[in-house]
Order: structure tokens, then C-alpha cells, then sequence
């Protein structure tokens, strides 16, 4: 498998609206063709900041996903030029698993299922943070990459939601980001 982890740095004050228009709008059109296994948006380090995973089996079924969404009119023409007005920065990485979890594999299994839009009362975020280390982590990850393509750099880890994120240490220092996932996020 390949796992592609997107970031995108939104311009100051439009990482919630353009969260907002996502769960809102785009999430079923893009669950609909993409494998969607996680959204995030950083509480630390740069700012206004959001990351999301998507897990594909390889390179063709990548390709075929995201020509599927291409054909997508609501989204070519509704969600992408609200969306994208937000955003001054994209960064793409493709990603070998190295280890994983059940809760990765479960997450994998859920995958390919389109997720509905938000409904009004629904939370944007969920209640819990999670944990990105870009290094080794002490804790038990959910799940630990290598990177394949893009920016080269140490491995991604992701650490588990808790109730206090910054009692999680890496080690040596290595880089530590506090994650809110979206409520519709599965990891």
C-alpha cells in the first residue's frame, strides 16, 4: 500500500471555514471517490494548518481515485474554487507503512466508505488531540511511515488521542505536533 499525507497551510482565521465548507460540503463527494483515513488540524507548531491521510493499495488505484473525483462537478466547480481560495500552501508526501495498529487496520478497513456531510448539530472536531512525531515516539503508535516521495525527512509517527498530549515525550528531541481531529476523522 502507499499512503499519501497531505498539508495544507490556510491563510490566518480560514482554517475553520474552510474545515466548515469541507464537513459541510465536500465530504461526501470526496469519501465518495477517495480513501479517506484521517483529518487533523495542528494545535502547535505552524499554525493554520491542517493534514489528512489517504491510504491507497498503490499508484493505479491512486490514479483512478482522483480521476473518478476529477469528473466530480460539485466538486471541481463548487468545493475547489471556495476551498482553495483559503489555502497559501500545499505539501505532499507518499509514505510506506512501517508498523501499524489495530486501530490502523481498522481504520483501513472503513477506508473506501463514503462519509455523509456534517449534520447541524454535529461537532466540527473531535473531543480528544492526537499526537504527530516526526522521529521515534516512546508510546505505542497508531501508526509509523517512512517517506517514499516529497519533502525527505525522519518517520512520521502517529500517536494515539488522549486527554493530555503534551505529557507524550518523543525521543531525542524529535519534532512533537498536537493534532485535533475532525470529528469525522478516523484516526
Amino acid at each position: 500500500m502507499i499512503h499519501e499525507w497531505r498539508s495544507y497551510r490556510l491563510k490566518p482565521g480560514a482554517a475553520v471555514p474552510y474545515l466548515e465548507l469541507l464537513a459541510d460540503h465536500g465530504l461526501p463527494l470526496v469519501t465518495r471517490h477517495l480513501p479517506l483515513m484521517g483529518y487533523w488540524l495542528a494545535e502547535t507548531g505552524p499554525l493554520n494548518v491542517i493534514h489528512h491521510l489517504w491510504s491507497y493499495t498503490d499508484w493505479a488505484e491512486r490514479e483512478a481515485c482522483r480521476a473518478a473525483l476529477a469528473q466530480e462537478s460539485d466538486w471541481v466547480n463548487g468545493f475547489i474554487p471556495k476551498a482553495f481560495a483559503l489555502v497559501e500552501e500545499q505539501q505532499n508526501r507518499m509514505l510506506r507503512l512501517c508498523s501499524g495498529s489495530s486501530c490502523f487496520e481498522q481504520a483501513l478497513q472503513l477506508r473506501q466508505q463514503p462519509l455523509p456531510a456534517r449534520s447541524a448539530a454535529a461537532p466540527l472536531f473531535a473531543a480528544q488531540c492526537a499526537v504527530l512525531v516526526a522521529g521515534e515516539a516512546l508510546e505505542n503508535p497508531i501508526a509509523a511511515w517512512e517517506t517514499l516521495s516529497g519533502e525527505p525527512g525522519p518517520r512520521l509517527v502517529l500517536l494515539p488521542r488522549g486527554p493530555d498530549p503534551l505529557s507524550i515525550k518523543p525521543q531525542g528531541g524529535a519534532a512533537h505536533v498536537v493534532l485535533r481531529p475532525l470529528a469525522f476523522s478516523r484516526l
